[in-house]
């Protein structure tokens, strides 16, 4: 019988390892070639001086250095003719005045970034030649781990919100409030007189789910702690197995989908089964009711929901469908406002030493309710200096960095700027670079509290720092091309008007009842957020510490 020596089982292993890589290698190279787009060669590819592809040291650079590859990409790209037999460099010119150009994306994708100058082009486009759907599902990946793609190319449980929700904003807040003092007062268990610290991201993403899920399913579910966390979990899950999915060839994403379809799966079966009491209780309500035009129905997001379902999307109102979308809707509402809120208490921390935030806060908020006695359109119009801090944020802190993303679904477009787009490419724009541009903000890497209450008076005197700038058209809510957190145009975020009053609303709470500080180990000094490829996460570790105020 023949032995085997280790050095001989560690020489097969490592040549079976090789060949593995090499196979590898090989179905990635075809991959490649097969299934990528093939750009136009007057395209530039950032970084790569006239070349069709791009390095290896500029792919690692979306990983690694995602901000200042955005800001050379904002800034000056060198524009490459193709002429007979060779190319040259031209002449340095600036993408934020009209140039196209190619950057690398997430595993083998490369995206087209349009002018910030081309914001009427893009979004004058019809869905069917540069589609805003078709982008999201390859932005979310939904089939290979969720199931259901129509959730993302037939979005309805959204224009609800834009259609339904925000006719009756003020009724919804009403009880929003009230969910927010719930939540603060059992999640922020302390005294006036010891500090507790708490981890501040975690925290604020069971607040910001509890008073969510207020307005979508109402009490008693949105008080339930196995469907909250479910519920955040499946948030968390779904931008992970986006970011992976993306990342994989297109020719692997089947095969790992099983394995993400397992674990999606399990948590939405958790969903599920906290769910479905409710569910079932609604749609007996929903025939009952169906000869009373749904006169004793509650006003939240899922009676909508089974309301639209039940008219116009029949074969949708089933136990699974309607979970899902509820799933969908609760990642709209729950994760995005997670992280803004979590950067926008840090933000107010840390700018606290210079501009005294905290007490200009306090004075705001306690005359625009005391004014108001109720939380309303008026009250939120008049708090104009929180409505900085939230756009402020959100202009160096947002988690998404490029906005208004398009699928080209045509053969034949091209460009402001002459550049044939090949169907199939994905288009957008550079948000931070164009949020964070020396040339329109002062000091703007710097976190300025009242920056945009400064500019909204100065427009209101007549007096506006830029041409363009109005008073409207500096609030939070507001959308441009130097402000694109919530997109623009006729696919902007329909939620960010019932976000403008949650966030808000928590921030109101919080310096109004409770004092906070960061914690010892921390210096004084905010914890940083961080870039991951071209997302910007909050510090999930950060932490705080707080006690009631004595009032």
């Amino acid at each position: 019988m023949a032995t085997w020596s280790p050095f001989a089982i560690l020489s097969s292993a490592l040549q079976n390892a090789f060949v593995d890589v090499l196979l590898l290698l090989v179905a990635l190279y075809f991959s490649n070639r097969f299934y990528s787009i093939r750009y136009p060669p007057n395209l530039p590819r950032i970084r790569e001086n006239g070349k069709t592809r791009f390095s290896l040291r500029t792919r690692l650079a979306y990983y690694t250095d995602c901000a200042n590859l955005y800001r050379e990409a904002y800034d000056t790209v060198s524009i490459y003719r193709v002429l007979p037999k060779r190319a040259h460099s031209d002449s340095k010119q600036y993408s934020k005045h009209g140039k196209t150009c190619l950057i690398p994306g997430l595993g083998f994708r490369n995206e087209v970034i349009v002018s910030s100058t081309s914001l009427r082009w893009i979004t004058s486009q019809p869905e069917h030649v540069l589609s805003a759907f078709e982008s999201f599902r390859e932005l979310d990946q939904l089939e290979y781990h969720t199931g259901s793609e129509t959730l993302v190319t037939d979005p309805w449980q959204g224009m609800i919100v834009r259609r339904d929700m925000n006719r009756i904003l003020e009724r919804l807040v009403f009880v929003l409030n009230d969910e927010i003092k719930y939540a603060f007062d059992t999640r922020f268990e302390t005294s006036a007189d010891d500090w507790t610290e708490l981890n501040l991201y975690k925290t604020m993403k069971y607040i910001v789910a509890q008073g969510s899920s207020r307005f979508t399913v109402g009490l008693p579910l949105c008080r339930n702690e196995a469907y909250l966390t479910s519920s955040a979990k499946f948030a968390d899950n779904f931008v992970l197995w986006a970011g992976v999915m993306g990342f994989l060839p297109v020719f692997l994403r089947p095969v790992l989908s099983p394995l993400a379809m397992l674990l999606n799966h399990s948590t939405i079966r958790n969903i599920k089964r906290e769910f479905k009491p409710l569910f079932e209780q609604r749609m007996k309500l929903l025939q009952r009711s169906a000869d009373k035009n749904g006169s004793d129905e509650p006003e939240d997001h899922l009676q909508m929901m089974l309301r639209y379902a039940q008219t116009d999307r029949p074969s949708e109102l089933n136990f699974h469908d309607i979970s899902l979308r509820l799933c969908m809707a609760n990642f709209g509402s729950y994760h995005q406002t997670s992280v803004a809120i979590t950067n926008i208490i840090f933000n107010i921390l840390a700018s606290d030493p210079e501009y005294n935030t905290i007490s200009v806060l306090r004075d705001e908020i306690s005359a625009a309710v005391q004014e108001e006695q109720a939380w309303t359109k008026s009250t939120i119009a008049k708090m104009t200096r929180t409505d900085s801090i939230l756009r402020e944020t959100l202009r160096l802190n947002s988690f998404g960095n490029r906005g208004l993303l398009r699928k080209v679904m045509v053969d034949d477009l091209r460009t402001e700027d002459g550049v044939l787009l090949p169907k199939g490419a994905m288009v957008s724009m550079l948000a931070h670079p164009a949020q964070s541009d020396e040339a329109i903000y002062a000091h703007p890497l710097k976190f300025d509290p009242f920056r945009f209450s400064r500019l909204r008076e100065s427009a209101a005197d007549g007096s506006p720092a830029h041409e363009a700038d109005t008073a409207a058209g500096l609030t939070f809510v507001s959308t441009g091309a130097r402000f694109l957190p919530f997109g623009h145009g006729r696919h902007a975020c329909p939620g960010r008007f019932l976000v403008d009053f949650e966030l808000k609303m928590i921030v109101a709470y919080l310096v109004t009842h409770y004092d906070f500080a960061f914690v010892d180990a921390d210096h004084g000094r905010r914890p940083e957020t961080r870039w991951m490829a071209e997302a910007m996460f909050p510090p999930t570790a950060g932490k705080i510490k707080f006690r009631r105020r004595k009032v």
